[in-house]
């Protein structure tokens, strides 16, 4: 899997120089750390999701649990830990980053697996106010609810995700994400 990364660097690093702008300069950094793999990840994703008026972009980096928790016939218990950074729009955006442990529900079928994703961690926060929307504190709790299906090493699913601080400080009105995740296993 390696080789789709390194050959995408080598065409980002083929550009002119008059093509380079910030947004190329991250994605080199990226591809550069996924084929390197210094944190020795399992998996990449991205997912996308939207609340009322905002929308919400994030890279995610993936650590698998080597071994299933639990297992029932043919339904397991397994888990990965999911670190996220990204931002929520319109802009000015409000900037993120959130480590959550995840636990996947699956039935295997062949190379196919049906699954149910739950997940509770933290997330910090670049603004307390965002649009109107009064969050109060930079650091909130996500709750997270999905389900998907994997294909050999391809993990696409549907998500729902709760930010708040748990109401520990008020006003806590908190963002109620519904979108989609890819997710790609080495």
């Amino acid at each position: 899997m390696p080789r789709v990364f390194l050959i995408l660097l080598i065409a980002l690093l083929a550009l002119p120089a008059q093509a380079y702008n910030r947004e190329s300069a991250i994605g080199v950094s990226v591809l550069t750390l996924l084929i390197w793999n210094p944190m020795k990840l399992d998996g990449v994703g991205f997912d996308y999701s939207e609340d009322a008026q905002f929308s919400r972009s994030r890279m995610l980096w993936l650590w698998d649990f080597d071994e299933p928790i639990a297992r029932f016939g043919p339904i397991s218990l397994q888990g990965h830990l999911e670190f996220a950074f990204g931002q929520t729009a319109p802009s000015p955006p409000d900037v993120s980053l959130g480590l959550t442990p995840v636990l996947e529900w699956t039935i295997e079928r062949n190379q196919w697996q049906a699954m149910i994703e739950t997940g509770l961690g933290g997330h910090y926060l670049s603004k307390t106010e965002h649009e109107g929307r009064q969050l109060s504190t930079h650091f909130q709790f996500g709750e997270l609810l999905g389900v998907g299906t994997r294909y050999k090493n391809l993990q696409l699913g549907l998500r729902y995700q709760h930010l708040s601080n748990g109401d520990t400080v008020v006003p806590n009105n908190g963002y109620n994400f519904y979108g989609a995740v890819i997710k790609l296993w080495y």
